[in-house]
């Protein structure tokens, strides 16, 4: 007899998510597994890459950085870059993609993002966290739903092109995640 297959990784975050995050009366929109990558982006006008944060990140407990360093891409080529995971581009480092963006380099690939009908925010595994909280999941950069256009375009310069999850946000940044 075979076995039935495992199930998508989709499914299983989904019903992590529902369980453990979701609040009473919320739905779960988009939740995406870890991207492993770095982040690059413009910001301020100046390209980085890869993004280091900017903003004060939680006190985790991560192993060693062991990914190669990506290449300066040009903005419409990072999907074709495979060390890149995300690419934000903002008018400056307050911008709420930045907030995100920022998680998303520190973690090495363990933060995640979460979208429910109400807010938008990066979820990390409790686990990593030096101090255990009691959660499952702990929140961070979180926004609210309405601050936040969600798209799923077809990006890069190779074929195929890569399917991405792109927020844009009420403050004109925005933030592509590398659908896994």
């Amino acid at each position: 007899m075979v076995p039935p297959p495992a199930p998508a990784q989709d499914k299983i975050v989904e019903k992590e998510l529902t369980k453990h995050w979701l609040r009473r009366g919320e739905n779960l929109v988009l939740g995406l597994p870890p991207v492993v990558g770095y982040v690059g982006g413009v910001v301020g006008g100046s390209l980085q890459v890869p993004w280091s944060p900017v903003g004060a990140m939680p006190p985790l407990s991560l192993d060693k950085l062991r990914w190669p360093l990506p290449a300066p891409p040009s903005p419409p080529d990072w999907p074709d870059d495979p060390t890149l995971g995300y690419w934000v581009e903002a008018p400056g480092a307050s911008s709420m993609a930045v907030q995100l963006a920022d998680h998303f380099a520190f973690s090495r690939g363990n933060g995640r993002l979460a979208v429910s009908d109400q807010r938008v925010a990066v979820v990390y595994p409790t686990h990593l966290f030096e101090a255990k909280p009691s959660s499952v999941f702990t929140t961070f950069a979180e926004f609210p739903r309405n601050a936040v256009r969600l798209e799923t375009p077809y990006v890069g310069a190779s074929l195929p092109v890569q399917p991405i999850v792109r927020l844009t946000f009420a403050d004109g940044s925005r933030l592509d995640l590398r659908h896994p």
